[in-house]
């Protein structure tokens, strides 16, 4: 059965489905924690992505080790970052070109989540915290 999620940024909503074909323990620890709401940032280095940092439920603890590792994050999709050792995965979303970047270089995540339909209201939500910074991001359980 396929899991979506929705993700809520100044009002601008978008569904997502989980890609447990492509990661099922990180997609699994993911759904398992939501609904998360925290704050969205601007990744500084990875492009037209923006993060938040997921410090609860079983998301927060998965294992370093990216379970399918890519550095490219397309336009529409939902990518994990584990840092366990500092109590947190960091989420991403990109709205453009990205690559997940830190500034000793790149780095690797999972894939977990793509976009489905029409993202463009979530798209410019996300581009605004470029300029105008953090914004309050709820990401919860969708249609099953």
């Amino acid at each position: 059965m396929t899991k979506r999620i929705e993700v809520e940024v100044d009002g601008a909503k978008a569904e997502f489905e989980l890609r447990d074909d492509l990661a099922p323990r990180t997609t699994a620890a993911l759904w398992e924690s939501l609904p998360i709401e925290t704050t969205l940032r601007h990744g500084k280095l990875s492009g037209s992505a923006c993060y938040l940092d997921v410090e609860h439920g079983p998301i927060a603890g998965i294992p370093v080790e990216p379970e399918l590792p890519v550095t490219s994050i397309y336009k529409g999709w939902m990518v994990a970052f584990p840092a366990p050792s500092m109590g947190f995965t960091e989420l991403l979303i990109s709205y453009g070109v990205a690559e997940y970047r830190w500034p000793t270089g790149r780095k690797l995540v999972t894939p977990v989540a793509e976009l489905q339909g029409d993202g463009s209201a979530l798209f410019e939500a996300l581009g605004r915290t470029h300029s105008e910074g953090e914004k309050s991001v709820v990401v919860r359980r969708g249609g099953e």
